[in-house]
């Protein structure tokens, strides 16, 4: 791989997106911690158009390529986050649970942001997800979590400025997820990430609205195949440069676009099906007989009528778009799997934050009183 070419392709589109008005220099806060504070925060899951896979620099998660997603509402998340000044243990909570996994990437994340800002004691957080399906991989759970769970802990270390300033959160969320980077923002945004780039610039910027003309949905599908170590497998393959390399192309053409709505939508569905080749190659298979029939239908429908999109990501959820909702609706006369209709209206989370909070309460008070 040309790291130095990935390297000034990145700056250039650094540039573009400072000459287009779409890059912010990134603010900087300064800690006011208080012993006992706690903060809120909720985030929606995205789904990715320009995807990536693989770590440039895994110490600081920095991707080898931008990315960009859409938020959706198939899901959300909730978090709330606890300083302590005199403990050395940080605690996580997901979902009524604590998990050893879960614990080792947050230790990892707050390991890094206390030691950028010198910040001795604890942190805990008490996180739950809420999903508008049973069962279902491929959704992007971990990109709302990760982005709830960074602007919560933002706000309770530099306040609610820091909080509102979705560019700053993002740069912490990259820390649990890649994917949490975008999830921080609302409407349409793009990850900022490239070889040898300035840390400080490694994060998410929004770079369309809400595109409510867009109508989307999905087919939940469930595996139990590990997709963990999909950034090695990717990067092993022969094909992994060139997809690396066609991802700037890809970009450098879509800023002068304004990121047109249309381009979006073909790129997602090209994206989707250049990585399962990468994955395919190295013997990693992420679709299913059921998520594959779906595509198959899809194809079929295609081939026959103009306006119908698709994509995926790691998972066998396959996602749908079109400007047109006669268009899905007259693919899915034909389909019975399972599907959700993806709105604009991200509002839910509301209707559970009094419950939530209740719970943290009684969460954070028990573990005091141990």
């Amino acid at each position: 791989m040309d790291i130095t070419r990935l390297h000034e392709a990145g700056e250039k589109i650094k540039e573009m997106l400072k000459k287009t008005g779409y890059y912010s220099e990134p603010n900087t806060y300064q800690p006011d911690l208080s012993d006992g504070k706690i903060s809120f925060s909720y985030a929606y899951p995205i789904k990715a158009f320009e995807k990536f896979l693989g770590y440039y620099d895994s110490e600081n998660r920095v991707a080898f390529n931008p990315s960009i997603s859409m938020r959706t509402d198939f899901s959300f998340c909730l978090a709330a986050c606890r300083y302590r000044k005199d403990e050395d243990k940080d605690t996580i909570v997901l979902d009524g649970e604590s998990d050893e996994k879960y614990y080792r990437k947050a230790k990892f994340a707050l390991d890094k942001f206390r030691h950028e800002y010198s910040i001795k004691g604890s942190f805990d957080f008490y996180i739950r997800r809420y999903r508008r399906y049973q069962r279902a991989k491929g959704l992007s759970e971990s990109s709302a979590v990760a982005a709830a769970v960074s602007r919560a802990l933002v706000s309770t270390v530099f306040g609610d400025d820091a909080a509102a300033d979705d560019v700053f959160v993002s740069r912490y969320a990259r820390l649990v997820s890649g994917s949490g980077t975008r999830a921080a923002h609302d409407g349409i945004s793009m990850w900022l990430s490239y070889p040898g780039m300035d840390i400080k610039d490694c994060a998410a910027f929004k770079v369309g609205e809400n595109q409510k003309r867009i109508h989307y949905g999905v087919f939940p599908k469930y595996s139990d195949i590990p997709t963990d170590s999909a950034h090695r497998v990717a990067m092993n393959s022969i094909f992994y440069d060139r997809w690396v390399e066609e991802k700037f192309n890809n970009v450098l053409r879509l800023i002068p676009e304004r990121f047109d709505i249309d381009d979006l939508l073909k790129i997602g569905e090209s994206d989707m099906l250049r990585l399962n080749s990468v994955l395919m190659s190295e013997g990693l298979v992420i679709q299913t007989a059921e998520s594959i029939r779906i595509i198959h239908e899809i194809l079929k429908f295609k081939s026959k009528n103009d306006g119908l999109y698709f994509t995926a990501d790691t998972g066998p959820s396959i996602a749908i778009f079109s400007s047109d909702r006669s268009i899905i609706d007259e693919f899915r006369e034909n389909v019975e799997d399972e599907y959700l209709d993806g709105t604009y209206n991200f509002d839910e989370y509301k209707s559970k934050m009094s419950e939530f909070s209740r719970e943290v309460q009684d969460y954070f008070m028990h573990i005091s009183t141990r």
